[in-house]
């Protein structure tokens, strides 16, 4: 940030131009909004909303965030480990385009504002030519068609509250959304 905005810092306070430094902080990948202030006599204030990933994608052998308003935003090793979020994988036989990056966008902000709970368990998603697969944290596989998936991840969501508090998603092998108006489960084997 100090980089972008040295050549617009003047020496007289009067002739500082808070427009291009918020046009040359908000051209940064990680940036949202910014709100800069003039105090008099002499400071600059700079307040800085940063782009919250909710998704992680390798795309060309490289790493990206998707944040919610489905930018890519390059991922390096530290802000990997800084930002826990389930990691995307794209099979072979998918052509990626841009359409399906605002669909995993999408999709993540359905799960983000309706069903936080799961999105909390969630560590990988495998998308295929015709089906989601999401793994959650306990191992818990749950299969989902590519047509209408909003719809089934509210189905999920009613399945679990359903069988809320005697089970959860974690005491399931698999929860299979894909056939119309069925949801097929089966449990993980449980000693005693």
């Amino acid at each position: 940030i100090k980089k972008s905005i040295e050549s617009y810092l003047l020496p007289n306070y009067f002739s500082i131009n808070l427009e291009k430094i918020k046009t040359s902080i908000n051209t940064l990948e990680f940036v949202e909004l910014t709100q800069l202030s003039l105090i008099f006599p002499n400071k600059l204030i700079i307040n800085i909303v940063e782009r919250e990933p909710i998704a992680l994608i390798t795309l060309d052998k490289q790493n990206y965030f998707i944040d919610k308003d489905a930018l890519l935003l390059s991922a390096e090793k530290k802000s990997i480990n800084y930002f826990p979020v389930p990691i995307i994988n794209i099979k072979d036989t998918i052509n990626y385009d841009t359409n399906l990056t605002v669909e995993i966008a999408n999709i993540f902000q359905l799960l983000l504002s309706d069903y936080q709970l799961f999105y909390n368990q969630l560590s990988e998603v495998i998308i295929d030519e015709n089906k989601w697969i999401f793994y959650s944290d306990s191992k818990t596989k749950i299969f989902a068609s590519s047509k209408d998936l909003s719809n089934q991840i509210n189905i999920l969501k009613a399945f679990e509250s359903t069988v809320y508090p005697k089970r959860k998603l974690a005491d399931y092998s698999y929860i299979d959304l894909r056939i119309p108006e069925q949801i097929i489960v089966k449990e993980k084997n449980t000693k005693g």
